[in-house]
């Protein structure tokens, strides 16, 4: 499946010594400038928590405790109080939300820092942080991580591996992918028990990219809507997904990294998801 490149030890010692070291020195600096501004941003998120707000609010309920009735649905300043709560509760989510995005954001960096660290003291491997990876195992080690809360919900998982070569991939970086999309068929579908539960797995060539492999992980879960697709990946989703979504924005960062696309498509609420992973395969074999 697609072209092979031959690449022998040697080479890999030269290609990393002449280009390596700068190319990770300068891709490490870039990582860190990335790293303080996910820092700074949760930092300001975190201050603009209204704290103080949620304090005056319990000292006035609490100076009328022997009234609370009376004093938020008659006194003029009382009668403020559920709408301002409404209000405050609002702008508490969405803080919270983008407080979860840039987090897994930041761990997305430092992940990236950690390999690239992993890098610089393995010189002898191309790219020092790439491995053979069987794509099915890498589904499979997924699902063991899973394993007690799957059988605890009852899903039952459907595998459908076709036969596709391994190759050469940063699997440090594919491993967190395939569980975080795992994880989000689980939560869609603890919300729709009802529909049943199947976990669908899937692995075989890409039948539209020569020299890709596709991975796709399906529910019966809970859905979306046409008109929220397009938010799936974004680092602001939409609220009903809040505790997931900030993972899948950095898985499809993680899937652009590795030179492939992450997407999803649903036929709508109650109807299930399916997300596919498509990643260029490089193929290696040494010179005989």
């Amino acid at each position: 499946m697609g072209t092979t490149t031959t690449i022998s030890r040697e080479s890999e010692r030269w290609s990393f010594a002449s280009q390596g070291g700068e190319s990770v020195f300068h891709r490490m600096r870039n990582v860190l400038n990335s790293v303080h501004v996910s820092a700074g941003l949760i930092n300001k998120q975190l201050r603009e928590f209204h704290l103080d707000d949620v304090r005056r609010v319990a000292d006035l309920l609490e100076a009328h405790d022997d009234n609370v009735g009376w004093y938020i649905t008659q006194d003029p300043k009382g009668k403020k109080i559920p709408y301002f709560l409404g209000q405050l509760s609002q702008e508490l989510h969405q803080i919270h939300l983008n407080t979860l995005t840039e987090l897994s954001t930041l761990n997305y960096y430092l992940e990236q820092l950690e390999h690239l660290l992993t890098a610089g003291q393995t010189p002898e491997r191309a790219g020092g942080c790439k491995d053979m990876v069987h794509f099915a195992a890498v589904m499979d080690e997924a699902v063991v991580l899973h394993q007690g809360e799957l059988d605890r919900m009852g899903i039952v998982i459907v595998r459908d591996y076709h036969s596709v070569d391994e190759g050469i991939l940063e699997v440090s970086k594919l491993r967190p992918i395939v569980g975080n999309l795992i994880r989000n068929a689980m939560n869609a579908m603890s919300e729709t028990p009802e529909l049943g539960s199947r976990l669908g797995l899937y692995v075989l060539p890409c039948p539209d990219r020569e020299g890709f492999v596709r991975l796709q992980v399906e529910d019966t879960g809970c859905g979306i809507s046409s008109d929220r697709l397009t938010q799936v990946f974004s680092c602001k989703p939409f609220e009903s997904q809040s505790d997931l979504l900030p993972a899948l924005y950095t898985s499809a960062l993680g899937a652009k990294d590795l030179g492939g696309s992450l997407r999803v498509w649903s036929d709508g609420p109650n109807q299930g998801a399916i997300f596919t992973l498509d990643l260029p395969v490089i193929h290696m074999e040494e010179l005989r």
